[in-house]
């Protein structure tokens, strides 16, 4: 498989060759799968190459040596993107609670922001978004406020589905953890430098119309600076 920028050698499925030893009878076939993630835009090329050898059937009815063949197919086509991300951070009323270590009547202040995220189907089918998580940075945790919150009560409803141009809205509230020391001091020295803070990353996971498996993770997601 070439890609914009690696070629890469791809292993066969099932990895079993029963045609290289036991030999294909006239009308058999064969049949193979390769697997491959697409994670770049832009042209790729798919050169499979086959070698076989022609059996050939001598007077005496025996299998004699034949003619070794070699053909090669390139298929070629472009990767696009299925989903387009756009999102947007807002900071909450901190949340105060009491902190003994300093004093009898001391605090501290938990951040909270609200991370909003648009998910546009931007490919030419309708596909069906199965999970969107967020994968919180210490010392955050994140609480999905989507079609897959917890109800007590009733049935989980369906995961939404996409046509092409169609826009889904989704939400986290990303909390301060109490008692989380892993990442504070990292958390501390963002906000004082640049007055911002690093939430996490948004991992989306897809089927298309064929149920063909779709994933997507965002890079780091920040905070607006504050003036």
């Amino acid at each position: 498989m070439q890609t914009p920028s690696q070629v890469a050698s791809l292993g066969l499925e099932p990895a079993d060759d029963t045609a290289a030893r036991d030999g294909l009878q006239k009308g058999q076939s064969l049949q193979k799968i390769v697997r491959f993630d697409l994670k770049e835009e832009g042209n790729h090329i798919l050169a499979v190459s086959v070698s076989y050898t022609e059996t050939l059937i001598g007077l005496d009815a025996q299998a004699a040596s034949g003619r070794v063949r070699t053909f090669r197919k390139l298929y070629q086509f472009v990767a696009q993107p299925c989903l387009s991300v756009r999102t947007k951070s807002s900071e909450l009323t901190p949340l105060e609670v009491e902190n003994k270590s300093l004093g009898p009547y001391g605090k501290t202040r938990l951040l909270r922001f609200a991370l909003e995220a648009q998910l546009e189907n931007v490919g030419d089918g309708a596909v069906v978004v199965q999970q969107t998580r967020l994968n919180p940075k210490p010392p955050f945790k994140a609480i999905s406020l989507n079609w897959d919150l917890e109800a007590p009560d009733g049935p989980d409803p369906p995961p939404p589905t996409l046509n092409p141009r169609d826009v889904l809205q989704v939400a986290f509230l990303v909390e301060q953890e109490e008692g989380q020391q892993e990442g504070l001091e990292a958390l501390q020295k963002d906000m004082k430098r640049d007055g911002r803070a690093v939430l996490g990353q948004l991992s989306i996971e897809w089927r298309g119309p064929m149920g063909d498996k779709g994933y997507l993770t965002t890079g780091n997601l920040l905070t607006r600076r504050r003036t």
